[in-house]
């Protein structure tokens, strides 16, 4: 029998939870995984790291030579159960006195193992701090913020360094040497994720109110017109110069677009803070933003790419979360695929609202696609303005994060499927957009979304390894 998504949740309304630990009718069984979660009956030449290969659709691959797709856990980070609302709850349920005793974050990180048992989850996404578990035995995404321009940071100008400058190549080198030199060796880890969700473009930047992926912001700066506002030696405005240089005849048909009074090149060189670093609409600078990006985005990957290399050959890197919501442009996918192992992407929406861009982004790559980062969510008193797509209560979120989670993985482009997040971020601690989880900040579960996980991820393998659902 073909197993639709609609059957799934009627048999889980059916069988109920107790029913579905027992049953193991459906799904792979434990003993046909590796220790890492891989399947063992899809063999490759085994290595010491996590690598990616293409067979009958694109794998990662255990250090152990098998097969394997990551359903991850974002946002497991002890924020959540030290909130002024419930971190007595969470002291007694751990059996310590107050947060800071290390019995509690003992407790914590058992609670967190637990519930990726719970949910069927095989991995922890790039959302959570790693050096809070110690040593990890599940497979993991490390997250690396050579730049801090997220649109969820709503960075100032000061934020997007100039990738050209001998500054940025020594800021890469100490973030490897914080992060990666004490994980080179790890055979659990993953890989490494750079900026999540970086600004990059205007559709990144303009203003927004509420929406599902993020929090309201007044438009933003962009990386290339900050850098071509910057002074005369800085090696950015140099390279801004000689750009323009080739794509004007001369200063004058420059001018005539940036409606600016420049005598010479030599003289726009030398001009700094000569133009607004957010959009104007008198003046038609998008095509020339686009050229600069991709000089910039280039040199950002080169330098960030090779300080990594030289510390760890080992792990793969995913580089930026790119918004699939927000308009990236073919060319910034082609440039940033040029350099990353594969392409990780953000989409807080339903399958059919995206899947004609990872179409094109999959051919334009020609490498594997991750979704590091989805939810969907249920609005209620505490938690008004949910990050998510929007559902009118569990057993509809639970039925799209199905529809969602196995369309995604039974795409042979697809190797990974991450949830945002594990528990519920109240609007006591933050207003204006909650991240919302799998259970309540007191740990009360929101059936049936666990029971759902639980059965998709027994199942993993075969949506992501058989024609078991139907398109």
């Amino acid at each position: 029998m073909k197993l639709t998504r609609r059957t799934v949740l009627k048999q889980l309304g059916a069988l109920g939870a107790a029913a579905l630990v027992t049953r193991g009718a459906r799904g792979v069984e434990p003993t046909a995984l590796d220790r890492f979660g891989g399947l063992k009956s899809v063999r490759f030449d085994a290595s010491d790291y996590f690598r990616i290969e293409k067979l009958d659709r694109w794998w990662f691959v255990t250090p152990d030579g098998n097969a394997f797709l990551s359903f991850g856990l974002n946002h497991p980070n002890e924020d959540y159960i030290t909130q002024d609302y419930n971190d007595e709850f969470w002291t007694k349920e751990f059996g310590v006195q107050n947060i800071s005793d290390p019995g509690f974050r003992e407790g914590f990180v058992k609670k967190v193992m637990s519930d990726l048992s719970k949910f069927g989850m095989n991995s922890l996404g790039t959302h959570s701090l790693k050096d809070r578990f110690g040593k990890l035995t599940v497979p993991y995404v490390q997250a690396l913020f050579f730049v801090k321009t997220p649109y969820w940071m709503k960075p100032t100008e000061d934020k997007f360094v100039d990738v050209f400058a001998p500054a940025f190549e020594q800021q890469c080198n100490r973030i490897v040497h914080r992060v990666i030199e004490p994980r080179k060796n790890d055979p659990y880890l993953l890989g490494f994720t750079f900026t999540d969700c970086p600004i990059l473009t205007d559709g990144d930047a303009t203003a927004q109110g509420q929406v599902p992926w993020g929090r309201a912001h007044d438009t933003l700066p962009t990386w290339p017109r900050v850098l071509r506002n910057l002074a005369q030696k800085s090696p950015g405005k140099k390279v801004y110069l000689e750009l323009m240089r080739e794509r004007y005849l001369n200063i004058e048909d420059f001018n005539s677009v940036y409606k600016s009074k420049f005598s010479s090149f030599e003289d726009l060189l030398s001009a700094e803070n000569w133009s607004d670093v957010l959009k104007s609409t008198e003046i038609d600078d998008a095509a020339d933003n686009r050229a600069f990006l991709l000089k910039i985005i280039d040199q950002y990957y080169t330098v960030a790419c090779a300080a990594i290399r030289r510390v760890d050959s080992n792990h793969l890197i995913f580089g930026d979360i790119l918004n699939a919501q927000t308009g990236t442009p073919d060319e910034v996918v082609s440039m940033v695929s040029r350099h990353a192992d594969l392409v990780a992407y953000q989409s807080y929406s339903t399958y059919d609202e995206h899947s004609a861009i990872l179409d094109r982004w999959s051919q334009l790559a020609g490498k594997p696609l991750f979704h590091a980062d989805t939810s969907f969510c249920v609005p209620y008193e505490q938690m008004p303005v949910p990050i998510g797509a929007m559902c009118t209560d569990q057993e509809t979120r639970a039925e799209s994060f199905l529809d969602s989670a196995s369309r995604t993985l039974s795409r042979p482009d697809v190797i990974g499927w991450n949830w945002c997040g594990w528990m519920d971020m109240w609007a006591a601690w933050k207003s204006d957009r909650q991240h919302t989880g799998l259970q309540d900040p007191f740990g009360r579960y929101h059936e049936p979304m666990p029971e759902a996980m639980a059965d998709f991820g027994r199942q993993l393998y075969e949506y992501g390894h058989g024609d078991v659902v139907s398109k």
